[in-house]
């Protein structure tokens, strides 16, 4: 009897090589009952291709055939198909080739005529030992994936001696990449002590447009959408984050591929509780050793102190994130934020404070400081890193900065350092380096905005990327007052429009606001003596919670035009409009 372990069935691919009609005719029909697959060959060189072919599981040879070829072809059987169990077939008469056969490799001898039983036997054999075989190999593949398992959470408890949550939160996501395989892998902390908001600390894979700032629910939200899974980390009531986790490269859930992942999750939660606490009896160690600026968990301190005061007595103050952006994999990490943090001081302010969150990114507080001087302070940054190191453009290395204010741009510190990120991250896709209009002459870079296609569709969405518009000269008129208008009413606001003869935006702007006070501080510009600039229709607004620039040329009654909220757009012009006239219109 036959005994064959739990599990499916196995149908057998079974290839035959015999000339008996009568064989042919028992294992034709006793295989089709039982559902296994049978080619039969009535030559040994036909024999020999479909075993080359079909690599069987099961092969009956007729040792007889071929006056005892078929005795000298079954080394060639098991060389062609490795794993295939092969049956001798011979007469009553033949026995002795049958023992041969076995002493050949063969694992047995059918005695012709054959009966259904007896093919049902030898079959049954082999269905036993091809579930053994796979059991065995499934043991060996859990045995083997339980001790990479064990191995990568007892890396994970390693994780505890890392410096920072960031620095654990790094290696974590670089461990679920390589051990467990999947795509993409980000982790999510609370963005402060207290804080409902979470603030993505670490990522690795295609992060695409996975929010850096966010809610539990949005990220949720996010995960779903895209259809990412998530763990929790969490260990009773210690909550420590989440953490989105992609598919395998086969598309495998990574709890499908990793059944340890909330042991993993529970270990991670441990880690970074242990980090935590150390940083807080550390708090005392404000400098980072590395450079000039503050730790990360100074800097959360002081603007926690700041948001409060500023509440309490109405006051205002701005934050900045600061981005290093390296295009070449080969470039260090150490020495050019080292130098960041200096130049960046050397451009601020002494009472400002600047942190170091990571290798490639600062975060600056601004207390008592508005939208305009927030504004002010990032001009300067930039100013001062092109100055300093203007051979780091060249070498694949950029800056990138974003600034919020406090409260036109939230109440809490996440809020603003979410949309100071946001702004920092839209500034990578700004037209300015899109189409390199800070190489271009004024009338020049007004003419490549207004030439369509002007931005790369993929990146042209969002306030920030210029918006194509065409007006009568009267309504352009409207919406550039409505502009000013809109930052007037937000707090103080600076405003530089271009005036020429007839219907201008400047023009507009002089008689409708007159001049400076009440928190307005306007400049009319006359460039219609330049060259290419007789009909050039220009508005920069900087106001406490954003920026505007609108572009175009008269044409007649009609005025072609672009606008946007691009803080570099801005920037730019003005710093054109200063060089073509000689006046300081940025500070």
């Amino acid at each position: 009897m036959n005994v064959e372990l739990d599990g499916p069935r196995h149908d057998l691919n079974v290839v035959a090589i015999v000339s008996s009609a009568d064989a042919i005719e028992v294992m034709s029909r006793t295989l089709g009952q039982s559902g296994d697959r049978l080619s039969v060959a009535t030559d040994l060189a036909e024999g020999l291709v479909r075993i080359s072919s079909q690599v069987p599981d099961v092969a009956f040879v007729d040792v007889t055939m071929g006056d005892g070829a078929g005795l000298a072809i079954l080394h060639h059987v098991r060389a062609l198909a490795p794993h295939v169990t092969v049956f001798a077939l011979t007469g009553a008469e033949s026995l002795a080739l049958g023992v041969q056969a076995t002493a050949l490799g063969s694992a047995g001898t059918l005695v012709l005529p054959l009966s259904g039983d007896e093919l049902m036997n030898a079959l049954g054999d082999v269905r036993t030992r091809l579930a053994e075989r796979e059991e065995r190999l499934r043991l060996e593949r859990a045995a083997a994936a339980s001790t990479r398992h064990a191995s990568l959470v007892e890396q994970v408890a390693e994780l505890a001696e890392a410096p920072t949550r960031r620095d654990a939160a790094e290696r974590l996501s670089e461990l679920l990449l390589n051990s467990v395989g999947v795509l993409l892998a980000a982790v999510y902390v609370p963005a402060a002590e207290g804080s409902r908001q979470l603030m993505r600390v670490a990522g690795r894979g295609a992060l695409g447009d996975a929010p850096s700032f966010c809610d539990e629910m949005q990220l949720l939200n996010y995960a779903r959408e895209h259809r990412l899974d998530t763990l929790r980390l969490a260990l009773r009531r210690e909550q420590s984050g989440l953490i989105l986790l992609g598919k395998t490269v086969d598309g495998q859930s990574a709890s499908d591929v990793f059944p340890l992942l909330p042991l993993l999750g529970a270990q991670a939660t441990t880690a970074l509780a242990l980090i935590g606490a150390r940083e807080q009896s550390h708090r005392g160690a404000m400098k980072d050793p590395s450079s000039s600026a503050y730790t990360f968990a100074y800097f959360v301190d002081v603007a926690g102190r700041e948001i409060d005061m500023a509440r309490r007595h109405s006051r205002r103050f701005a934050l900045a994130t600061i981005g290093v952006q390296f295009d070449r994999p080969s470039q260090g990490e150490g020495e050019p934020t080292v130098l960041v943090a200096e130049h960046v001081l050397t451009a601020v302010r002494d009472t400002d404070v600047l942190a170091r969150v990571d290798a490639n990114e600062f975060y600056l507080l601004l207390p008592e400081t508005g939208g305009l001087g927030a504004h002010s302070c990032r001009r300067r940054i930039l100013a001062e890193l092109a100055l300093r190191e203007p051979a780091w453009s060249k070498e694949g290395l950029g800056m990138t900065v974003g600034v919020a204010t406090f409260p036109h741009d939230g109440g809490d510190l996440s809020r603003l350092l979410r949309v100071a990120k946001q702004r920092a991250e839209a500034s990578l896709n700004s037209v300015v380096h899109q189409l390199r209009l800070g190489e271009q002459s004024l009338p020049d870079l007004a003419d490549t905005l207004l030439a369509q296609p002007g931005v790369d569709p993929a990146h042209a969405r969002g306030l920030e990327s210029p918006h194509y518009i065409e007006l009568p000269a009267m309504d352009l008129v409207g919406l550039a007052l409505s502009a000013v208008s809109e930052a007037w009413r937000s707090g103080q606001a600076r405003v530089v429009a271009s005036v020429h003869a007839g219907i201008s935006v400047g023009g507009a702007v002089r008689a409708e606001h007159g001049r400076d006070g009440d928190g307005l501080r306007f400049d009319a510009v006359d460039v219609s003596g330049l060259e290419g600039c007789a009909n050039l229709d220009i508005l920069c607004v900087v106001a406490e919670h954003s920026t505007y620039v609108l572009v175009g040329r008269s044409e007649g009654n009609v005025v072609r035009a672009v606008h946007a909220a691009d803080p570099l757009l801005v920037d730019l012009i003005l710093r054109k409009l200063s060089d073509a006239t000689d006046l300081r219109l940025a500070d």
